[in-house]
């Protein structure tokens, strides 16, 4: 029984785990002000790369300053709470403006940067903000190490034209001129 009782909660621990959902806090940082604020509270999937505002605050228009820091707070091995963000119009987190936020995932599935795009609303609402999840994906590599083949001038060889058709596909012709041939007509009478 214990056995049955110690598999049950292994697999639970595991549907959890597979079910986890992060969330994280966005903030901004008006250049005059000694602290950030919350601007949207985020919760995401890591695996489907789907995510939820759970709120969004967009700031005031009334601030001196027309830039804001965007961006959110990190852990390092040297600082534990390290700022990482960058900085932004603050039109573009006004009413009249969009935004989209793209969230930069590390490999331990966490945010590591957050970075803004702005497009004109049609709506002309207070609309959510958009999110876009970048997952820690490698993209294309070089293919290093790979000799140069140059000609004995210094110039790339020349590379050779493109076939036509009748060129290509001149085999077809005999075949089918040999079937045409060897097709016996039918016979008139037997």
């Amino acid at each position: 029984m214990r056995f049955l009782s110690t598999i049950f909660s292994a697999v639970l621990l595991l549907i959890s785990v597979a079910n986890a959902s992060f969330s994280t806090d966005i903030l901004y940082w008006p250049l005059e002000s000694p602290q950030p604020s919350v601007l949207a509270s985020i919760s995401y999937d890591p695996t489907s790369l789907k995510s939820d505002v759970v709120s969004y605050h967009p700031p005031k228009d009334d601030q001196r300053d027309n830039l804001v820091r965007v961006g959110l707070y990190t852990s390092t091995s040297p600082n534990k709470k390290q700022w990482v963000g960058s900085l932004v119009s603050l039109s573009s987190l006004t009413a009249s403006e969009q935004p989209t936020f793209r969230l930069h995932l590390g490999p331990t599935n966490e945010v590591y940067t957050v970075s803004l795009s702005a497009s004109t609303s049609a709506q002309g609402s207070t609309s959510s903000p958009q999110i876009e999840l970048v997952s820690n994906e490698s993209g294309t590599q070089p293919h290093l190490n790979r000799p140069v083949i140059v000609g004995p001038d210094g110039q790339n060889p020349e590379q050779p034209e493109e076939k036509s058709i009748l060129q290509k596909y001149w085999w077809v012709i005999p075949i089918l001129m040999f079937l045409s041939m060897s097709a016996g007509g039918g016979g008139e009478g037997q």
